[in-house]
């Protein structure tokens, strides 16, 4: 039987992507959030970590899914409960965009840098403590009484969870039963250095930092908001999240833009015409390289 030639070409649409939505939506929303905290704007609590991510991921699945045929109901369902389930866990977050630093125990920090002075409690999201990361750095803390034999940890606040950037692994005796711990550092660089390198993050832009002291005779925590100022885009991290969100917000462009294909008609059936260049694809073998380069940019930094 001799093959039919096409009579005409006409454009139908592709199949639904709202995993590709949903993925590129989430990666978006995550840079963003990293972008946020790193310029000092909102830490990277609860709230913009996973509402942001929950957020573009639903915005990604509507646009993976608008104007395209659907697909099955796993396919569709699934990121579309994942989406608001972190939307909904983010929206926790929302009863602590108005709270304050807090301490537990009798304890008291007040703290002064070449940007400004305060005590813990003054402290809040919306209004933390600036520090130059350059500059210098005075503090004293003190307690209702003497605590020896105590042990102590300091952490960051990402995403709802506790980061511990400092600590001791072995108890302090404190024989001289002091009741205050002062100090003064010129240059904070190398110290910030040497912590950044303790918690594997950078630590520039607006935290949520707590920490806690235990031992004989009495117990103490708390936390306040820190805002270590810097220029934008001048840390390796928020270089590569902005890079990471660029990639992801240029594939949602791509799902929007790209809804049909060309098929042959054929006696009134439709032939799929020419292998056609998945540009998803494409999208997802740059992405996989930029994971290469931060990986070995980590290599190098640890170095």
């Amino acid at each position: 039987m001799a093959d039919q030639e096409p009579i005409g070409t006409t454009r139908v649409a592709k199949g639904a992507r709202p995993w590709s939505g949903f993925f590129l939506g989430l990666l978006f929303g995550v840079a963003l959030a990293v972008v946020l905290q790193q310029s000092g704007v909102w830490p990277l609590d609860r709230l913009l970590l996973f509402g942001s991510a929950g957020l573009f991921g639903l915005i990604g699945i509507l646009l993976g899914s608008a104007g395209r045929q659907r697909v099955s109901p796993f396919n569709s369902i699934l990121p579309l409960i994942l989406s608001v389930a972190l939307i909904a866990f983010g929206a926790t977050g929302l009863a602590r965009v108005n709270e304050q630093g807090e301490l537990h125990g009798g304890c008291t920090v007040e703290a002064t840098s070449d940007l400004d002075s305060t005590v813990v409690t003054d402290t809040s999201r919306q209004d933390p403590f600036e520090i130059d990361p350059k500059g210098s750095l005075t503090w004293t803390a003190t307690s209702p009484g003497p605590i020896t034999n105590h042990l102590w940890e300091i952490y960051v606040d990402i995403g709802g969870f506790q980061v511990v950037i400092a600590d001791n692994e072995e108890p302090e005796p404190n024989f001289d039963e002091d009741t205050q711990n002062a100090g003064d550092v010129a240059d904070l660089s190398a110290y910030i250095e040497e912590v950044s390198n303790y918690a594997g993050v950078e630590l520039i832009g607006v935290f949520q930092v707590g920490g806690d002291i235990e031992g004989d005779g009495g117990a103490c925590d708390g936390f306040g908001f820190v805002r270590l100022v810097s220029e934008p885009l001048s840390t390796t991290i928020v270089q590569i999240a902005a890079g990471i969100g660029l990639i992801a917000l240029i594939g949602l462009m791509i799902l929007v833009f790209n809804r049909t294909r060309e098929v042959e008609v054929v006696e009134g059936l439709l032939e799929q015409g020419g292998r056609e260049i998945d540009l998803l694809q494409c999208l997802g073998n740059a992405v996989a390289g930029l994971a290469v380069s931060v990986r070995i940019v980590g290599i190098l930094h640890s170095l």
